[in-house]
């Protein structure tokens, strides 16, 4: 018993020594500020990774960034579902806008987005104070429309298009 005190003792007063007269709290305040660091690191690539869909103003684009999601949750769009989405972007954009360079950036929105619920939550008061409730359901039938490709949805494009719905429906 008295061993392993003295073990004990002398690994405390080595710690001690360590910490007073050697770098031990510079090492310690330099993980500690390490750590600080990744925390504020991830929060900015984030943020980053966020902008192109808090950028988007345009209830269409919206709607097209959505679409994509829900064939991003089967996995990489095939051609008839990106097909799927240009025929119903054409239903909602203007005669006069350009659809090419709408779909590229609907396709980077989406592909930056963390993931499809973190796109939702910043989308949805969006679309919820420039649509109206039909043309909310316009939304949800163009979300099934790119969903039914390929043998029907998938379990979760069914939870995504079920979350999607429910959070443009909260506070209408």
């Amino acid at each position: 018993m008295p061993v392993i005190g003295a073990v004990i003792g002398a690994i405390m007063t080595g710690l001690l020594y360590w910490f007073m007269y050697g770098n031990g709290m510079e090492q310690i305040e330099r993980l500690l500020g390490d750590r600080r660091n990744h925390k504020l690191r991830l929060k900015s690539e984030a943020n980053f990774k966020a902008a192109p869909i808090r950028s988007i103003k345009n209830p269409a684009d919206a709607a097209g960034v959505l679409m994509q999601l829900v064939a991003q949750a089967r996995g990489t769009p095939t051609p008839e579902q990106e097909a799927a989405i240009e025929e119903q972007m054409r239903t909602i954009i203007g005669s006069d806008d350009d659809l090419a360079t709408q779909m590229v950036f609907i396709r980077h929105a989406a592909t930056q987005a963390a993931d499809a619920e973190t796109a939702i939550d910043h989308l949805a008061p969006l679309l919820r104070e420039k649509l109206t409730v039909s043309e909310r359901d316009d939304v949800e039938r163009m979300l099934e429309a790119v969903a039914v490709i390929h043998q029907g949805p998938t379990d979760r494009q069914e939870r995504l298009i079920a979350r999607t719905v429910r959070v443009l429906a909260e506070l209408a």
